[in-house]
């Protein structure tokens, strides 16, 4: 019996883990509900320390710029919407790619290519590098 104990305490629950995947988009859908509700703890929570954020724009930020412009003043998001999104992994790393239908308030929603590369952290999914291009109508 001491030997089954030991045995599920090396090597974890008898279940399935979740779908990496699954995971990544979960951190993709993390940081743009907390950009839409500026929630600072949330931002830092799904964005790695190291980000380096590109914009369509080709403005680009560290975490803190990124957190600092998202979290200022009135709120600059209405929404992101996620299509044809693919993820890809090598090892620790993850690249989602797809598009993004952005919403900002009061401006007409905008389509971005997307990539963003993720590496998991202490067990969670963290976004640290992005960039997107905006997609001609």
């Amino acid at each position: 019996m001491k030997t089954i104990a030991l045995w599920i305490s090396l090597c974890g629950p008898l279940l399935p883990a979740a779908d990496s995947a699954d995971l990544v988009r979960e951190a993709a859908a993390g940081w743009t509900q907390a950009a839409v509700k500026q929630d600072r703890a949330a931002l830092d929570r799904w964005l790695a320390d190291d980000l380096t954020y590109s914009h369509a724009n080709g403005r680009t930020q560290n975490k803190a710029e990124y957190i600092a412009a998202v979290t200022k003043g009135p709120p600059h998001y209405e929404s992101f919407t996620f299509s044809g999104t693919e993820v890809r992994f090598y090892g620790k790393v993850a690249v989602l790619t797809g598009f993004v239908d952005v919403k900002m308030l009061k401006t007409d929603s905008f389509r971005v290519r997307t990539l963003q590369i993720y590496v998991e952290n202490n067990g969670r999914w963290q976004m640290a590098a992005h960039q997107s291009a905006r997609v001609s109508p």
